[in-house]
């Protein structure tokens, strides 16, 4: 239901602003003036991180767009999903998503994950509960809290701790890409415009690898 009434507000977006300029500033915060390791050939990918939180009920929506998106990617761009870290809340939802993040069927896990918080009202607030969920999914409830539990995991969660800093990030769903660029919410003003806000400076890095 959820998604439905959100999309209500986007279906017009990708014929508004298919020959958009965007700019710096205002569509997109330069977080440094370095050369990205990508515009310096040091690595051969362009990396884009998707900061959210499960319980962001538009982190749910952008889910769908971003799913989209990998399908039509090409082989020199890389996106992953980083958990936000605000309270203790979100830090068993981290610890959720680094826990599915590890298991076979981590895609459907995931996105089921997100179904069951935003349609189901299963809002996940103990590590049990988190359990509980993956297991009626038929996972293997000691495997899942061994994992859960994991220093694995718990050193990845500190790391996304760390990015959260290093990025400012202050609302979801955000796009960092090479370290470098930010699109915020705010700025984005919509789920399509942050995909080709990010596919427009995707472009910026490679002419700038090309130079």
């Amino acid at each position: 239901m959820i998604k439905k009434i959100l999309l209500i507000f986007v279906l017009f977006i990708f014929n508004v602003y298919a020959n958009e300029k965007f700019e710096e500033g205002i569509d997109f915060e330069l977080m440094t003036d370095r050369p990205s390791e990508y515009q310096q050939k040091k690595s051969d990918k362009i990396n884009v991180v998707e900061a959210f939180w499960y319980g962001c009920p538009h982190c749910y929506v952008f889910d769908d767009y971003l799913i989209k998106w990998k399908k039509e990617i090409d082989d020199d761009v890389s996106i992953v999903s980083m958990p936000v870290v605000f309270n203790k809340p979100w830090l068993l939802h981290a610890r959720a998503f680094y826990t599915i993040h590890e298991l076979d069927n981590s895609s459907e896990l995931h996105k089921n994950f997100f179904y069951a918080y935003h349609e189901q009202a299963r809002t996940f607030p103990s590590k049990e509960s988190i359990i509980n969920f993956l297991v009626s999914q038929g996972e293997n409830a000691e495997n899942v809290s061994n994992i859960f539990s994991s220093e694995k995991v718990s050193k990845k969660v500190q790391e996304a701790n760390y990015m959260l800093e290093t990025y400012k990030i202050d609302s979801v769903p955000a796009i960092i890409i090479n370290d470098k660029y930010k699109i915020s919410g705010r700025m984005a003003k919509s789920y399509e415009r942050m995909i080709e806000i990010s596919k427009h400076i995707i472009d910026l890095e490679r002419q700038k690898r090309a130079n």
